[in-house]
C-alpha cells in the first residue's frame, strides 16, 4: 500500500476533519454528562453506557465520512475520484486540483469618455493569447469569454457555467496617454482572491503590463513553463503602442462591412504598418479588409492584389498567423481557387481553433462545393465562437433552404429574430444588421416591422451600393417593384457593378419582365 496516497485519500474525504470534530464533541458531551448526571441522581451505569456509545460511534463516523459527503443537494455517496479531488468547505462543490482552466473575463472600460471598448477588449484578447500557449493551463476561448462582458452572474455561477477553476477580471482606465489597469485573479471553487494589483503608466507601458499580469498568473497557479513557453509569454506582436492602438481600432470596424467602415479600417491598418513595418497582425488585418472590400463593394483588381500581398507579408513576419491564412483563404475564394482557399483556411484553423472567420470562409467554400451539411456545422461554429457575427445567420438559412430542412430553417429564423433586437441596441448604426433583421421579419410575416428596419438601414448608408442593392432585393421580394427598380438603379449608379450576380439573384426574379430592369441589363 502507498501510505502517502492513503493519507491523501483520507484527507480528500475529510475523514481527519470528521474524526477531530467527533472527538471534540464527544469530549464535551462526556464533560457535561459528568457534571449533570449526578445532579439528577442517575445510576452509575448510565455514564458508562454513554461513554461506551461514544466509543462505538467513533469508528462509525469514520466509516460514514469515508463513504458519504455533504453537498448542497443533501448527503450523497462520495465519488471515487481519487486524491486529486476534494470538497470545498466554502462552496461545498467538488474541487478538482488538476483543473487549471482559466477564464479571462472582458476587462471593463471605465475611461472618462466611456467610449469604445476596443482597447479593453484588445487587452483581454492579448492576455488570452499570451496564456493560451501554456500546455499546463487550459484557457477559455476569446469568443467565449467575450460573451460575458455584461453578465450579471456571480463568481461561482460564472465559474460553473464556464467550467473554469480560475477567473481573471479587471478594469481599464485610459485617458489621453495615461493608463491604469486593475486586475484580480480569483479561485472560484475556494471562493478566494489569489491576488489583486493595480498597474499605472503610459500607453507605451501596455505591453509590459500585459506581460506582468500573465507572469503573475503563472506564478500564482504554480505553473511550470518550458523554455519555449517562457519565450512565448514575453513575445510582443509589436513594440509600438501607437501601432497597437491603431490595429485594435481597425479591427473594431473590420466586420461592419459597409464601404465607409472598411475604408476606415484600411486606413487604420495602414497607419499601424507605417508605425511598425514588421507588424504581422496589421498586415493580416489589412488583407482581410481589402479582400472584403473587393468582394462586397469594389471589384477593382487592385484590392484583391493588395489583399494577397499583405497576407503573404504577414506570414513572412509571423509564419503561424492564423489571421493571415484565413485572409489568404478569402483571397483565393474570390479568385475562385476553391481548393487553394480550403487549404489556407484549414491551416488557419490548425493554428487557432477559435478563428471564427476561418470557419465562416470554409462554410462558404463548402456551400459552393455543394457540401451544405458540412457548411452548416461551420456556420453554427461561427455563431458559437462569435455570436455577434450575424452574417452566419443568413448563410445558415441558405444552406437549410438548399437541403430543404424546413425544421432547422424555421429554428434559425426564430433564433435570428431573437438576436437582432439586442444586437441593434448595442450597435444601432449597423446598417447591414437592420437590413438582415428586415429580411428575418419578412420571413416571419411581420411586414410592417420589416419595412421599418429596411428603411433605417438605407437611411444610415444612403450611398453604399451594397446597402442599396439589399434594399432592391427586399422590395422585389415584397412586391414593391417600383421601389425595387429605383434602389437597383441607385446601387448601380453608386458603383455596384456585379451584373452577373444581378442576373442570377433569385431575390430579383419578380423584376425580370419589367421594362426598366431589361433596360438596365441591356448590353451587360
Amino acid at each position: 500500500m502507498n501510505f502517502k496516497k492513503y493519507i491523501a485519500e483520507l484527507k480528500r474525504r475529510n475523514v481527519f476533519k470528521s474524526a477531530i470534530a467527533y472527538l471534540v464533541v464527544a469530549w464535551l458531551i462526556a464533560q457535561v454528562s459528568d457534571i449533570v448526571l449526578p445532579t439528577f441522581n442517575a445510576p452509575p451505569y448510565l455514564m458508562k453506557t454513554l461513554i461506551f456509545i461514544l466509543i462505538i460511534g467513533f469508528p462509525i463516523i469514520l466509516v460514514f465520512a469515508w463513504v458519504y459527503e455533504f453537498t448542497p443537494q443533501g448527503i450523497k455517496k462520495t465519488n471515487n475520484d481519487g486524491v486529486e479531488t476534494s470538497i470545498s468547505p466554502q462552496t461545498k462543490y467538488r474541487l478538482n486540483n488538476d483543473n487549471k482552466k482559466l477564464a479571462v473575463l472582458p476587462f471593463q472600460n471605465i475611461s472618462p469618455n466611456n467610449g469604445s471598448n476596443y482597447f479593453s477588449d484588445g487587452l483581454t484578447e492579448e492576455i488570452i493569447i499570451r496564456l493560451s500557449g501554456i500546455k499546463e493551463l487550459e484557457i477559455a476561448s476569446r469568443r467565449t469569454s467575450m460573451q460575458y462582458r455584461d453578465s450579471k452572474l456571480d463568481i461561482a455561477s460564472l465559474g460553473r457555467e464556464l467550467n473554469a477553476r480560475y477567473l481573471l477580471q479587471g478594469t481599464v482606465r485610459k485617458h489621453n496617454n495615461d493608463l491604469r489597469i486593475a486586475a484580480e485573479l480569483i479561485d472560484v471553487e475556494k471562493d478566494s482572491e489569489l491576488w489583486a494589483e493595480i498597474y499605472s503608466g503610459k500607453m507605451a507601458d501596455v505591453f509590459v503590463i500585459q506581460e506582468q499580469v500573465s507572469k503573475k498568473i503563472v506564478k500564482s497557479l504554480q505553473l511550470k513553463l518550458t523554455d519555449k513557453e517562457k519565450v512565448a509569454l514575453g513575445r510582443k506582436a509589436t513594440m509600438n503602442s501607437e501601432a497597437h492602438d491603431a490595429n485594435l481600432k481597425a479591427r473594431e470596424f473590420l466586420f461592419r462591412y459597409t464601404k465607409s467602415y472598411l475604408l476606415l479600417a484600411i486606413d487604420l491598418f495602414q497607419n499601424a504598418i507605417d508605425l511598425d513595418p514588421k507588424y504581422a497582425a496589421a498586415y493580416a488585418g489589412m488583407s482581410e479588409a481589402c479582400a472584403l472590400l473587393y468582394e462586397t463593394h469594389d471589384k477593382k483588381p487592385i484590392w484583391l492584389e493588395k489583399a494577397e500581398e499583405t497576407s503573404l507579408k504577414a506570414l513572412i513576419y509571423d509564419p503561424n498567423s492564423s489571421e493571415a491564412y484565413s485572409a489568404l483563404g478569402l483571397v483565393y475564394y474570390n479568385k475562385n481557387l476553391l481548393n487553394e482557399a480550403l487549404i489556407a483556411v484549414q491551416k488557419a484553423i490548425s493554428f487557432d481553433p477559435d478563428n471564427f472567420f476561418a470557419y465562416w470562409i470554409r462554410g462558404r467554400l463548402y456551400r459552393m462545393m455543394d457540401r451544405d451539411s458540412e457548411a452548416i456545422i461551420d456556420f453554427n461554429k461561427v455563431l458559437d465562437l462569435c455570436h455577434d457575427f450575424h452574417s452566419a445567420y443568413g448563410d445558415l438559412q441558405m444552406s437549410y433552404e438548399k437541403l430543404k430542412d424546413k425544421q432547422n430553417l424555421g429554428h434559425t429564423i426564430k433564433r435570428a429574430a431573437a438576436f437582432y433586437p439586442s444586437y441593434l441596441l448595442r450597435y444601432p448604426d449597423d446598417a447591414r444588421a437592420h437590413q438582415f433583421y428586415a429580411f428575418t421579419l419578412k420571413r416571419l410575416g411581420r411586414l410592417e416591422e420589416a419595412k421599418e428596419e429596411m428603411k433605417k438601414g438605407i437611411e444610415q448608408n444612403p450611398n453604399d451600393p451594397i446597402i442599396i442593392y439589399n434594399g432592391a432585393c427586399f422590395y422585389a421580394l415584397i412586391g414593391n417593384l417600383t421601389a425595387a427598380i429605383e434602389n437597383l438603379k441607385r446601387a448601380i449608379d453608386n458603383g455596384f457593378g456585379n451584373y452577373e450576380y444581378i442576373k442570377h439573384d433569385p431575390d430579383l426574379d419578380s423584376l425580370r419582365k419589367e421594362p426598366d430592369f431589361i433596360a438596365l441589363m441591356q448590353g451587360k
